[in-house]
């Protein structure tokens, strides 16, 4: 896992958006079933608290961390090891947003992943987005790799917003 600070995205309170581009240690079919397994979620993200990810499915997840945050989603594109996108209604926020991931394999058998994050309703800060996804890719990276998750998520992530801050739009 890297221990970098440097941004791996953008973040834009404008355009209500955070986007984050990072090469993966496996295919994309291995990390298309990291984010749709209802057994591997809890690894790297959190438990799946109900439902499970599928086509036009609900699921509820729990959110790293000291809070205990839940966020309701529900998938909108189901293309297996290609596309993925779903509702994002976190807790305490009044609006869904929209996360799309866009998979593509590499010459060398590793994955690009392409998040995109959009349609953040006001009290949403998407710099605190852009950390946050960060952070969990650092998780996604570790257990891709066998590697141990970020032992303080919370820890990684406020560590991550001043490089996220200092290029926010």
């Amino acid at each position: 896992m890297s221990d970098s600070l440097t941004a791996l995205g953008t973040a834009s309170r404008t355009a209500r958006r955070a986007t984050l581009a990072r090469i993966l240690p496996d295919s994309p079919d291995q990390v298309w079933a990291a984010w749709t397994d209802p057994d591997r979620l809890p690894i790297w993200f959190g438990p799946v608290l109900t439902g499970a990810p599928g086509p036009e499915q609900d699921f509820v997840l729990e959110g790293r961390g000291l809070h205990g945050d839940v966020i309701a989603c529900r998938v909108l594109t189901w293309k297996p090891a290609s596309e993925l996108a779903f509702t994002w209604c976190y807790s305490g926020e009044s609006a869904d947003s929209v996360v799309r991931l866009a998979l593509s394999p590499t010459d060398d058998g590793h994955t690009r992943l392409v998040l995109d994050h959009s349609g953040f309703g006001p009290e949403a800060d998407p710099v605190d987005y852009a950390a946050g996804w960060h952070m969990y890719t650092d998780n996604l990276e570790a257990h891709l790799a066998g590697t141990p998750a970020v032992p303080d998520s919370d820890a990684r992530r406020l560590e991550l917003l001043p490089a996220y801050t200092a290029t926010a739009e």
